[in-house]
């Protein structure tokens, strides 16, 4: 397995230990200070983590390579931002409610069905009957373990 490959499983675990703590945290300052106190580190670590990728380019050539930092800012390039806040503030609070594995599972499988539309739309990668029935199935086991038949 290749290393970005790993990338993407650091990324779901990132997601349900950061929500289970913060849901944890949540319990001994209140969610907003819990999330707060988040993106504090986050930004923290973005500053740094930037900083060496311009210090450094060899390091990271892809994260360093742009030209003209910030050129052609439009409100567009605050929506990720605004999803990061949704994550961070959403998953505490829905673990909270529905179990860490309920979570992660309706999470997984909108993150399968926004994959789909991405791909076709945006990347011009057509949605496949396997990429299809991959989602259908992710939305049945979400649905299974949610449902309190």
């Amino acid at each position: 397995m290749r290393f970005v490959s790993l990338v993407p499983l650091l990324c779901g675990l990132a997601v349900v230990a950061q929500g289970g703590l913060n849901k944890r945290f949540a319990g001994q300052w209140g969610l907003l200070s819990a999330v707060l106190m988040n993106m504090v580190v986050a930004t923290v670590a973005t500053f740094a983590v930037y900083a060496v990728a311009r210090t450094v380019p060899g390091l990271w050539p892809e994260a360093a390579a742009a030209e003209g930092r910030f050129s052609g800012f439009t409100p567009w390039h605050l929506l990720p931002g605004l999803c990061g806040v949704v994550i961070v503030v959403g998953m505490p609070w829905a673990i909270g409610r529905l179990g860490a594995v309920q979570s992660v599972l309706l999470l997984m499988a909108a993150q399968l069905v926004t994959s789909l539309i991405w791909d076709a739309m945006v990347e011009g990668r057509p949605a496949t009957a396997a990429r299809v029935l991959g989602s259908a199935v992710a939305f049945a086991g979400a649905a299974i373990a949610v449902w309190k038949g």
